[in-house]
């Protein structure tokens, strides 16, 4: 029995001393590099709203002050983080605070206010990832922070907030998504269940207090019928209290993606598509490219030019296919390329969108485009038979005539946007049966036709490339839309513009650096472009050289002056020893110091070297009067000769050559020209 005893005793003393030797063991050591030296810190526990969180880089202690990755707090505390390399500055921004921490200051600037850190703990740069305080960051952006000291465990919380709203928005042609109001910044856990289909959305520390009390039945829960696919119904009640916990169900007609995103006041879901897989198919023998998705997507079509190619957008989308580069291949279409986008100037930077493109070959016939959705399926057809009851003409006297037929007497309405040059006529697809697509025009006035359903409605748009006059035919309800075109701008047609591509042939002026690019060549391109653009608004042209030649100076002003041209421009760029010299210049001769000008030269070249600064954004270099240049001294008409940037500036060569920096140049000089003639 002693020994009994004796051996019981043993035990509980054994597991007796297992919490205290883990107490005196104490968190987990790990090796960091700070400041150049291996030091060893101990690593925290940090638990948001009760959740244990998850990150690479762990939470650690350092100076008796725990520091997280910088990733944390964008994870983690809904707040938007950018770093400065030159400075060494990290900036974390919300909807009400921006604060900048610089690594190994004891200032920290909140709202642009410079401060003192509490605590003493600056940001440090730990195996070189930027780690911040996790007390003072936490505290500044609204959160409850507190310490565990028994297991070395932070805490952050979320401070407690009402649950006020809970709405449905409808957007035409998408999927409907789901509000959730609320007082302040709040988490969620989301859960999807089915039998029946169902997404779970719980609120932690929040209350329903629902604003509009005539929609909380008497047992305090919303219920709204929605029927709007995919959402049947939503209900919201208080889950619990001590913990409080607001409970959002939201029934589903089926299975599908979604997407939540918290901002301060607000909790959006989304639902969101899945994009599996695109193939080749014969369709009702047709070859059609076809785009299997997990829902129905909205989605947009855009055409593109140099190169050719045809972009479908599926909005509320991701892409789950690996192979990004498919080797599909039509009579018209030479790859397709597939990237999950982010979003440009077009969407919401939120917006999920899966892009496909569709890379065409070069082709004297542009391919139409039509669209067809099956279930979840998008079918592209690429052909050349036009869409139905969609009729466009060039007529004798010029003029275009665009014809939409309709089922029955339809009301319609029109619409011009000027600035972006695009038609809207936008009607109940219900009275017309309209095929969605794009019909190639790609004449001197119009690019395309395109044909969209959105909703209810078909969107019929027409982009176009200059402005222009238009004459609605038919009536304010009709069973035909006759619409009529003409070219806004006649007043430019009696001015000739000369265009002088500088150097050429045995002279090839000065060579770019690094591409070896000789100056010759991209003035040629640019001078090319410009006569291009100039005759789409509907300027004479002369080009002084078209290709690869060598004219003499005194040749160009000749040939210039027989011409009786309104203006001369001659296309330049321009080279120095320092590299970091850069910019616009603008050359011209005064009148008085010339033998054959009659007019002022200077409003033309001041017009001109505005007009190009503010369409490229490039160093001013200045308007310099040059009266030994021949070509702008010896032209009778207004002359400039333009240095369209430094070559030997490394950053600038690199935009030189690039389309979209000759595409702006161009359009500066247009708005120069045309601003110029219009203030006569």
């Amino acid at each position: 029995m002693k020994r009994l005893i004796s051996v019981i005793l043993t035990m509980l003393m054994f597991f007796l001393l297992i919490p205290l030797s883990y107490a005196k063991q104490g968190p987990e050591l790990v090796d960091v590099t700070v400041d150049g030296k291996v030091i060893k810190v101990k690593k925290i526990n940090i638990l948001i709203n009760g959740e244990p969180i998850q990150s690479d880089v762990p939470p650690i202690l350092y100076n008796s002050r725990t520091l997280v990755p910088v990733r944390f707090v964008a994870n983690y505390l809904n707040a938007d983080i950018s770093w400065n390399q030159e400075k060494y500055e990290a900036t974390i921004k919300t909807q009400e605070k921006e604060i900048i921490l610089k690594i190994n200051s004891s200032d920290v600037i909140i709202n642009g206010k410079v401060e003192k850190l509490p605590y003493n703990v600056p940001a440090k740069l730990i195996n070189d990832r930027t780690m911040v305080p996790l007390r003072f960051v936490s505290e500044a952006l609204g959160f409850d922070v507190g310490w565990i000291p028994e297991t070395w465990t932070g805490t952050i919380d979320y401070k407690k907030q009402d649950v006020t709203n809970v709405s449905i928005v409808e957007n035409e042609g998408r999927l409907p998504k789901i509000r959730i109001g609320t007082t302040g910044l709040v988490s969620y856990k989301d859960i999807f269940l089915e039998d029946p289909y169902r997404l779970v959305i719980d609120i932690p520390r929040s209350n329903l207090n629902i604003e509009n009390k005539e929609i909380i039945d008497s047992r305090g829960i919303l219920k709204l019928d929605v029927q709007k696919y995919p959402v049947k119904e939503i209900r919201a009640s208080q889950f619990s209290i001590n913990p409080d916990i607001t409970r959002v169900v939201i029934e589903l007609d089926r299975a599908i993606s979604y997407n939540v995103n918290v901002s301060d006041k607000q909790i959006q879901i989304d639902f969101t598509n899945k994009v599996s897989n695109i193939k080749l198919e014969t369709i009702e023998g047709k070859k059609g490219i076809v785009i299997y998705n997990t829902n129905r997507p909205d989605y947009n079509i855009i055409r593109l030019y140099e190169p050719d190619r045809i972009v479908v957008d599926l909005l509320d989308s991701l892409l789950e296919m690996n192979d990004n580069k498919l080797g599909i291949e039509t009579e018209f279409i030479k790859g397709i390329r597939t990237s999950q986008f982010k979003p440009d100037s077009l969407y919401n930077e939120h917006d999920k969108i899966v892009r496909v493109v569709l890379d065409l070959k070069e082709k004297e016939i542009k391919p139409h485009l039509t669209t067809k959705v099956e279930d979840n399926k998008i079918i592209l057809f690429l052909d050349d038979d036009g869409l139905k009851n969609i009729d466009f003409e060039k007529l004798e006297d010029q003029s275009r005539l665009l014809k939409i037929k309709a089922d029955k007497r339809m009301n319609y309405h029109v619409k011009y946007d000027e600035d972006g040059k695009v038609m809207t006529i936008k009607f109940l697809k219900k009275y017309a049966n309209l095929e969605n697509g794009i019909i190639e025009i790609r004449d001197e006035l119009i690019d395309y036709i395109k044909v969209e359903s959105i909703g209810d409605y078909n969107k019929v748009s027409m982009k176009v490339k200059k402005d222009i006059l238009y004459d609605i035919l038919s009536s304010v309800k009709d069973d035909e839309i006759k619409i009529k075109f003409n070219d806004k701008v006649k007043k430019y047609s009696d001015k000739l513009i000369v265009i002088d591509a500088g150097h050429g042939g045995k002279d090839p002026g000065t060579i770019c650096p690094i591409t070896k690019i000789k100056e010759k060549d991209l003035a040629l391109k640019y001078a090319l472009s410009l006569e291009k653009r100039l005759r789409e608004l509907g300027f004479k042209t002369l080009l002084i050289r078209n290709r690869d030649e060598y004219i003499d100076l005194y040749d160009r002003a000749e040939k210039a002056n027989r011409s009786n041209g309104d203006a001369f421009i001659s296309i330049h760029f321009n080279a120095h020893d320092d590299k970091d010299i850069s910019g616009i210049q603008t050359l011209y001769c005064p009148s008085y110091l010339s033998d054959v000008k009659t007019e002022d030269n200077y409003p033309f070249a001041e017009t001109i070297h505005e007009e190009v600064l503010k369409a490229t954004g490039a160093v001013d270099r200045g308007i310099k009067r040059r009266p030994k240049l021949v070509v702008v001294r010896e032209t009778k008409m207004v002359a400039v000769l333009l240095e369209l940037g430094f070559v030997t500036n490394p950053n600038e060569e690199k935009r030189i050559i690039t389309q979209e920096y000759k595409d702006k140049a161009i359009q500066g000089i247009v708005n120069g020209i045309i601003r110029y003639f219009e203030s006569k």
